[in-house]
């Protein structure tokens, strides 16, 4: 589990960052957009044996908050973090955003990628996903934490699992007293330079081994991107989870947990 976080610095910026001990790995998981380092925590017991590492990406939680970023610049951040701890290759394991910053990173630095997992991610921007990233935007620009999760709550999560949880829409907003809404729309306007850039005609270059998992009932990003990518990247294992919204990592975490463990025993 997460005992202590420490800080870095990468091109004039601030990044939070938690290592935790194990024998095999290591891995680095890569945030979703409004994640932080805490929100891997119903994961991570699943990994308990790994060395994880994780980090809040320029804009995320308290990490720095530049006026513009990139994907580029996250993948340069990662590239710092491991550089500062020895680390020259590493199983990358990223979510939604974090999915689409593994796959720059796999790109740029293929031999400092043992592995990816791609969960709940995209390589292009469609239009009624455009319009959805617009919509956050304004939530986040409202900075009013109930407005804001309301903007994207029936996007994000199943509707089974928001009928299972009473009350989920005011825990989500009261966690969010301190949260980085500048930040948020940085990373919005990042995402979105994915419709005018798709990483799509550049998948056939990655050639690390690659696990894709996609959520019967991902609202935000569908099955149907995860599979493009998998169609693209020519060493890559497809899994649909069912039953599971884009936040696959705190609906399923077992779930996801068994597909990478699985994947990685045999990378």
């Amino acid at each position: 589990m997460i005992k202590e976080v420490k800080y870095l610095e990468s091109e004039g910026v601030k990044i939070r960052y938690a290592v935790t001990e194990g024998r095999r790995g290591p891995i680095l998981l890569l945030n979703g957009i409004f994640m932080r380092i805490e929100s891997w925590l119903p994961l991570l017991q699943y990994f308990e044996d790994y060395q994880i590492i994780l980090h809040d990406m320029r804009c995320q939680g308290e990490s720095s908050s530049p006026q513009n970023t990139s994907f580029e610049e996250h993948v340069e951040d990662l590239r710092t973090l491991m550089e500062e701890l020895s680390i020259d290759s590493a199983h990358i394991v990223g979510t939604s955003y974090g999915g689409e910053v593994a796959m720059y990173f796999a790109l740029k630095y293929p031999d400092m990628t043992k592995s990816l997992s791609i969960l709940t991610a995209t390589s292009e921007i469609s239009e009624d996903m455009y319009y959805m990233a617009l919509r956050w935007k304004v939530g986040a620009e409202s900075k009013d934490p109930f407005k804001f999760v309301l903007s994207w709550i029936n996007d994000v999560y199943s509707s089974k699992f928001i009928r299972e949880h009473p009350g989920f829409l005011d825990m989500l907003a009261n966690n969010l007293k301190d949260f980085n809404f500048d930040g948020a729309v940085t990373l919005l306007n990042s995402f979105l330079s994915l419709r005018n850039n798709p990483l799509t005609p550049m998948l056939k270059e990655i050639k690390s081994p690659t696990l894709i998992i996609s959520a019967s009932e991902d609202r935000v990003k569908p099955p149907e991107f995860s599979m493009k990518i998998y169609k693209e990247i020519e060493n890559s294992i497809y899994y649909e989870i069912p039953n599971a919204g884009h936040a696959v990592v705190i609906e399923k975490p077992r779930e996801v947990a068994i597909l990478i463990k699985g994947f990685l025993e045999g990378v």
